[in-house]
């Protein structure tokens, strides 16, 4: 069901007045009605894939209860081990298996490639069913005994568009605790919704025109084109993204319900490793709880830190396995955005290559700045820095959209060197592209509005929102009735308010 629909919003019309007439106790099973119809229509009611929806969250219920009453430690691991492969092996096989396919058949294979449909929302609820049985299994948490309830946190309705990734120990709490209604979180709610809307339906979609018809057609748009497309698609990813994200919070905050932010300020970064702290927040905390951390903790990688700091020193000798362990990581993230070396290597081992030199290279930075006289604390360097590391995400997910594969991405790097032609800013060829004068003017409008957004979060350290709400009357309203306008008059690009699918929601 796509979350920018009428029907979606007369659904959630619907399940709102239900959950609020309900008695508190029981508020949770309209949460589980919603997000049973959600599964079951999302997956265009094929009974399949419900099935194996419902498999995984039968296994993982199921395995953690017994792993909170089995006393034997190998018994538990067992029970462990199995299920992570279920679930992992799950999403590995309906998403990425023809990636292992492609490789085995480069050395000489000859099978077939396969063809599946997988449930809406694996990426997502998948990885958080594996911090569910990690956290089981570490006595971090009691395992969830109502199997009902256990489905409403595995499978909450929201999440399966885009995330965010979510614990139990936090968001078990928020839907299953008796709350009150409150009239600010009902507007809050709202204005995040429209907040969404307005970054997916009247920016995403025209950045999404330009960028679609520059890289359908890299043979003919060079040089200047093709970097600009780059610029444009992290435009693009920031608002489809970031846009999914503000609607989804803001839906859940309908019912009380908060969700763990998704995105920080990113493009205030100075460093890349910065950037992916405030970059799908979800993913790299995720990440580094139930991969990266136990990772260096394990006795193979403690053993390898300790031969390393005898051969190389103390210095490099725990920075070498730390990197290391990145490049487990980086790897991960890259293939959990799709089995494909464009992929793997553009928001993978490129991230990790340049975090890493950064590190490595970072006395002889501080060095080179003492020596050249930079004022680091000057707002033209850090307006440097930020740039930077803009550039360094753009290189790397400029790999990231060329969904044709890593052919593609050769042909991109090679059509953006192969002609000079800065004239096309001045003589009118940017208006064959698919948009409009009137259409750039809105993406420049919209542009400063999220900026100015942007900027009262960082001064003032509170959201839009807050911010707004501490502002008169007049202005309050005057700034969201504008922003809905804006949504509803230029918000349109396609007949009907007909979207593209959210970018994430194809992981």
């Amino acid at each position: 069901m796509d979350i920018l629909s009428l029907h979606f919003y007369i659904d959630i019309f619907i399940g709102f007045a239900f959950y609020w007439l309900f008695p508190k106790r029981f508020r949770w099973i309209v949460l589980l009605a919603l997000t049973s119809f959600f599964i079951y229509y999302g997956n265009n009611a094929d009974i399949k894939i419900i099935l194996i929806v419902l498999a995984l969250f039968v296994i993982t219920w199921g395995a953690s209860l017994l792993m909170s009453k089995v006393q034997d430690g190998k018994v538990k691991n067992a029970i462990l081990i199995i299920t992570l492969l279920a679930d992992i092996g799950c999403l590995i096989w309906l998403k990425d298996i023809n990636f292992f396919i492609n490789i085995f058949n480069f050395f000489g294979g000859s099978f077939s490639l396969l063809s599946f449909v997988a449930p809406i929302g694996i990426s997502y609820f998948t990885l958080s069913l594996v911090g569910y049985t990690l956290d089981v299994f570490w006595g971090q948490i009691e395992p969830e005994k109502n199997f009902f309830k256990f489905i409403l946190f595995a499978g909450y309705f929201p999440l399966l568009v885009s995330g965010p990734i979510v614990r139990y120990e936090d968001t078990g709490k928020e839907l299953f605790s008796e709350k009150s209604f409150s009239y600010e979180n009902f507007c809050f709610g709202c204005q995040r919704i429209l907040w969404g809307f307005f970054k997916k339906l009247v920016i995403a979609e025209r950045a999404s025109v330009f960028v679609s018809t520059i890289y359908g057609d890299l043979d003919t748009y060079k040089g200047l084109y093709a970097l600009l497309a780059m610029a444009v698609f992290v435009l693009q990813m920031y608002a489809d993204f970031s846009g999914c994200i503000d609607i989804v919070l803001g839906v859940s905050q309908l019912f009380g319900i908060v969700l763990p932010e998704n995105f920080n300020l990113p493009f205030a970064s100075k460093t890349l490793a910065e950037f992916w702290r405030r970059w799908h927040i979800t993913l790299g905390t995720w990440l580094k709880n139930y991969v990266f951390y136990p990772l260096l903790r394990s006795p193979a990688w403690t053993k390898m830190t300790k031969a390393s700091k005898k051969r190389f020193g103390k210095k490099w000798g725990k920075k070498l396995p730390t990197w290391l362990g990145m490049l487990v990581l980086w790897f991960i993230i890259g293939f959990w955005h799709g089995g494909a070396w464009n992929y793997i290597v553009g928001v993978g081992l490129f991230q990790w290559l340049i975090i890493v030199l950064g590190d490595m290279l970072e006395p002889q930075f501080k060095k080179l700045n003492t020596f050249l006289g930079i004022r680091t604390e000057s707002f033209s360097w850090k307006f440097f820095q930020c740039t930077r590391t803009i550039i360094f995400y753009m290189i790397g997910l400029s790999m990231f959209r060329c969904y044709d594969g890593i052919l593609q991405v050769g042909k991109l790097y090679t059509s953006l060197f192969s002609e000079f032609n800065p004239w096309i800013l001045f003589d009118g060829s940017l208006l064959q592209l698919g948009l409009t004068a009137e259409d750039y003017r809105v993406l420049f409008v919209s542009i400063l509005i999220i900026a100015v957004a942007g900027v009262i979060r960082l001064y003032q350290d509170v959201s839009l929102r807050i911010w707004m709400s501490n502002q008169v009357t007049v202005f309050r309203w005057a700034v969201w009735i504008g922003i809905f306008l804006i949504t509803l008059i230029w918000g349109k690009y396609g007949p009907n308010y007909t979207a593209a699918e959210f970018i994430y929601r194809g992981f």
